[in-house]
């Protein structure tokens, strides 16, 4: 009742919907006399609510961002989709290169020089087979084995081969961070003068836990390289793709830029066309511009006696107002009508007197004004600069926006398939994934505010729980903490129960699982709090079944699974199997007449019966339906 909003209520309707709320409780009750006590509860809560919606709503942008300084953060600026891709026909594209997918367009940002070995083929070698990585088929790794890659030329010796590998994503699998130990060793060798040589190697998939650079720097020149995989497979790795010298992409949309030419002053591939070129000569300490200077194939002409070392050339795309003036004004501010700007690609020159300066888009020093510069407030696409007492405040002139880039964020997640542009072809790895939205700083402020709910220490056994859900590296299924007393364990501590998640059906709690979250939650345990880390029993559980039915017995099956199994059912650590639940769940599955006996037992150690005829079993176990056997009627 007090979630109206000042804008549209009042403290007269907060007060009348709180009396109809109480007069729906209770029927009798009446505001008809003034000097009823509830009455001037209700006049007190109504002003009260009221007041503090008023405040609440009045709160501002500027207020929150101030709250996440208070609390050490800041808003989520935005980030642009990133794309992997190897060329598949007409040559290799240059950096800044635009290629578009459904009319969103994604720029080259780094590129293999001409002539760079690519892969022919990568072959998977486990045992006495061999499995060829193909488009839709990828390599899966259960056990120690190599990756042999073929290359189009011999890599050259002495410099750093990075060969991307493109891994699936598993299901439920926390991201591994930098203090997550691989689980296995990746050690390269290759192919030169009749035998295999070793090669330094540089692991960046963390163990395959993640797509990643694996940089190689080969002894002699190959083109025969094998990764030997050594050491105990942590999950399911699934390879999909292998690239040496991969082209990368990024979601973004360039609105300006500029370069720095020395002779031949030659513009960059891409720069002539329909953009407005603006050109600058060094003058003293910064830059005048050169209204005479013009292109003409792509060669930059009309200079004069005098030839500058450096000429700096400035584009902009049709469209963008790249020019803006300044009038010489406290906390002046310029809007930027773009959507999705990113922070880091804003350049601006600004005019002093006829010369052109940089003007860094950043914070000032602590204590210290800056001579220029001014700051992006992303909330409000707006440059703002000095008042006098972080920047000086800028002289009446012009500014030209340099560089700008925009991005769509998140929405280009996804995109994918083949690239053509100027006769030049390229073929995805993978779709467009990291693109985030920037967040206001409202909303920025409850996150923050939620993340500090999360434990910072590990004092109850939820925090256990919910600390060991997060572990980096990790993909865990099922996770208990329990008392160590009620694991026959004398004295104070915690016992940490984990179940993986695996491709096979009762999965043990490897070494490195059970060191890695030993190692996570050290720094969360109470001091004085004994922490073991166990991986689940199993517990194989029988369930005899007679019965007058019609139809297959799966749907039985399927109603004992709920009631009985914790790998593909419902059931946790220590869960009790109920037998009348049971009972009934079977006795309701459509096609059942009658149940005529049901007998439901262990099949080794980890439970006990209950007088029901039930099971109960020990914290620590994981009971799964290994027996169900139906007799018909």
């Amino acid at each position: 009742m007090y979630s109206l909003n000042p804008d549209t209520g009042n403290q007269e309707e907060l007060y009348r919907c709180a009396c109809a709320r109480i007069t729906q409780l209770i029927p009798d009750w009446s505001d008809t006399i003034p000097s009823d006590p509830a009455v001037a509860l209700l006049e007190l809560a109504s002003c009260l609510s009221a007041a503090q919606n008023r405040e609440i709503n009045s709160l501002g942008e500027r207020h929150y961002l101030a709250f996440l300084k208070l609390l050490g953060k800041r808003p989520q600026a935005p980030a642009p989709a990133r794309l992997m891709a190897v060329p598949a026909a007409g040559g290799i594209p240059r950096i800044g290169m635009r290629f578009t997918i459904d009319g969103v367009p994604f720029e080259v940002v780094d590129a293999p020089p001409d002539g760079e070995s690519q892969v022919r083929e990568a072959s998977l070698i486990q045992g006495p087979g061999r499995s060829v990585l193909r488009e839709n088929v990828p390599l899966i790794i259960d056990r120690p084995a190599a990756l042999e890659i073929n290359c189009t030329a011999p890599l050259a010796p002495g410099s750093p081969v990075p060969l991307w590998l493109e891994l699936q994503p598993e299901p439920g699998r926390i991201p591994p961070d930098a203090d997550t130990p691989p689980p296995i060793r990746l050690t390269a060798r290759i192919w030169a003068g009749g035998a295999w040589q070793d090669a330094s190697c540089v692991d960046g998939t963390c163990g395959l836990l993640q797509s990643g650079y694996v940089t190689i720097t080969v002894p002699a020149a190959s083109d025969t390289l094998r990764l030997l995989i050594q050491g105990d497979i942590e999950g399911e790795p699934r390879i999909s793709a292998a690239a040496l010298y991969p082209v990368t992409l990024e979601q973004r949309h360039t609105k300006s830029r500029y370069t720095d030419l020395t002779p031949p002053y030659r513009l960059p591939s891409g720069w002539a066309g329909n953009q407005s070129l603006r050109f600058f000569s060094p003058q003293e300490d910064g830059w005048r511009e050169d209204p005479f200077l013009f292109v003409r194939d792509g060669q930059i002409c009309g200079m004069q006696s005098g030839t500058a070392r450096i000429i700096r050339a400035a584009a902009a795309e049709p469209g963008f107002p790249a020019l803006h003036t300044l009038r010489e004004l406290p906390g002046e501010e310029i809007r930027l009508e773009e959507d999705g700007i990113l922070p880091g690609s804003l350049e601006l020159m600004i005019e002093e007197n006829g010369v052109w300066h940089d003007c860094p888009v950043c914070l000032p020093q602590e204590g210290r004004t800056l001579p220029r510069g001014c700051r992006w407030d992303a909330a409000r696409k707006t440059l703002r600069f000095g008042d006098g007492r972080d920047f000086r405040i800028p002289s009446a002139g012009k500014v030209l926006v340099t560089g700008c880039a925009c991005t769509q964020g998140a929405k280009a997640n996804g995109a994918g398939g083949t690239l053509e542009q100027e006769g030049i072809a390229l073929r995805t790895l993978r779709s467009a994934w990291g693109g985030q939205d920037a967040v206001d700083g409202k909303s920025a402020f409850f996150h923050a505010a939620k993340e500090l709910e999360s434990p910072a220490r590990a004092v109850s056994l939820s925090d256990y729980e919910a600390l060991a859900r997060g572990t980096p590296g990790l993909s865990l299924d099922r996770v208990k903490a329990v008392p160590a007393a009620s694991l026959g364990k004398p004295g104070a501590g915690v016992v940490l129960l984990a179940k993986p998640r695996a491709p096979f059906p009762l999965p043990p709690l490897t070494c490195w699982q059970e060191t890695r979250l030993r190692e996570w939650l050290e720094p969360f345990r109470m001091i004085g709090t004994p922490l073991e880390v166990r991986g689940p029993r199993y517990c194989p559980i029988a369930v005899h079944v007679r019965a007058r039915f019609s139809g297959t017995a799966q749907p039985l099956r399927t109603a004992a699974l709920a009631h009985t199994d914790s790998v593909t059912g419902p059931l946790g650590f220590g869960a009790g199997i109920s037998y009348t639940a049971l009972f009934s769940a079977l006795s309701a599955v459509p096609g059942v007449e009658a149940v005529r006996a049901l007998e439901l037992r262990t099949l080794s150690g980890g439970g006990r019966h209950t007088q029901e005829g039930g099971i109960r079993l020990d914290p620590d176990v994981l009971p799964y339906l290994a027996e169900f056997q139906l007799t018909e009627e």
